[in-house]
């Protein structure tokens, strides 16, 4: 056993390795706090399943992971397609499929998926990329298909997605006044979206979750203006769970919100950890997501390949970003978006994926590491 671990060689950015399994050893105590015994083993065997895709997969070379970008791309629309179809609905969302024992959802897929395509198609097709209808064609058509297909069980993870590639086409050095126009049209389309959903029945009949989002959304606003008629549940006990924590916490496992405050194991985890560990608790695990980040940015810096580069910030962006979103909808900063806390909530394919994408990012820092371009 000893000889076997031994024989285990982390390679790539040692930093990103350390908060990787800081954050793994704190989702284990939190969710032992918010869960308990009966879901921690579960918790546990998905993190290691997640510990080892991130080994393999940072020993892959990352220029293969350009035509694995293509067939995951083709897969996951495959996917997505057949969850529309035939998706098990979990909370009143058909977002699962399932086979046998497994349930997973196509979006942690597709998630990732796209934005290793779009990195290929951003590399490969740069010098074309300067005329809309290229862009539409290699790029921009892709992202808006997943989105679409996303979005029916799904608005949060849809505008996720898109985000993330609209991040990537800037990184990309695409035009900014493409980006803008992008941007315009999408503002334009939620606001549609919005206003068929609350004020005729076509929007629930299109995309029966819609009525959910407005609600979400109609009640952050109205809470805002101080209406304890029709403040969200969740967040309002999400910020008794703050409260409760103050500077310095109640202490590992003694949170009272736990029982009481829905998905606190997984969407409101970080409301759990204040209040468990503090704000000091907090700042430490949001730190964490920023030195992840902060440490993408310097790998893709140091890597020559544009390719590299692209999938480095784009995967560990999409990453931190949701994070962010996250911890501000426990602070009710933003309506409630259903997000985990990666590497830290409960889950199953969330977690294998995100830390895949960290495997990726680890496999660009390790072939950058090889060339020389790290110094120590």
């Amino acid at each position: 056993m000893s000889s076997w671990i031994k024989n285990i060689n982390l390679e790539g950015d040692r930093t990103i390795w350390g908060v990787v399994l800081a954050l793994s050893l704190s989702s284990v105590l939190v969710v032992y706090s918010t869960a308990g015994w009966h879901f921690l083993f579960s918790h546990i065997t998905k993190l290691l399943l997640g510990l080892f895709a991130i080994y393999v997969v940072h020993k892959i070379k990352f220029k293969y992971f350009s035509k694995l970008g293509q067939l995951g791309f083709l897969f996951s629309l495959f996917l997505l397609v057949l969850v529309l179809l035939i998706g098990v609905s979990v909370n009143g969302a058909s977002r699962w499929l399932q086979i046998e024992n497994l349930q997973f959802q196509p979006s942690d897929i597709a998630k990732l998926a796209i934005l290793v395509y779009m990195a290929r198609q951003i590399s490969k097709q740069r010098d074309y990329l300067h005329d809309f209808k290229e862009l539409f064609w290699h790029v921009l058509g892709p992202l808006i298909l997943v989105c679409f297909l996303i979005l029916p069980n799904n608005f949060s993870t849809a505008a996720l997605v898109f985000i993330n590639g609209l991040v990537l086409m800037f990184v990309g050095k695409i035009r900014i006044k493409f980006i803008a126009a992008i941007i315009g049209f999408a503002f334009v389309g939620a606001l549609t979206i919005y206003g068929t959903a609350k004020f005729t029945s076509l929007g629930t009949k299109i995309m029966p979750r819609s009525a959910t989002w407005v609600s979400r959304i109609d009640s952050f606003f109205v809470d805002a203006k101080g209406d304890e008629q029709t403040k969200d549940f969740q967040q309002t006990q999400a910020l008794v769970a703050i409260q409760n924590g103050g500077m310095t916490g109640m202490g590992p496992g003694k949170s009272t919100q736990r029982n009481i405050l829905p998905y606190s194991s997984s969407d409101f985890i970080y409301a759990i950890i204040i209040e468990e560990y503090g704000l000091f608790g907090g700042v430490l695990a949001l730190l964490f997501y920023l030195i992840l980040m902060f440490r993408a940015i310097r790998i893709a810096l140091r890597v020559e390949s544009l390719f590299g580069s692209l999938l480095t910030i784009g995967l560990m962006f999409s990453l931190v970003f949701q994070a962010l979103i996250n911890m501000l909808v426990s602070v009710e900063v933003l309506p409630v978006t259903g997000q985990t806390l990666p590497l830290i909530s409960m889950g199953g394919t969330s977690i294998v994926f995100s830390c895949i994408a960290i495997g990726i990012v680890l496999s660009v820092s390790r072939d950058a590491t090889d060339r020389k371009y790290e110094k120590a």
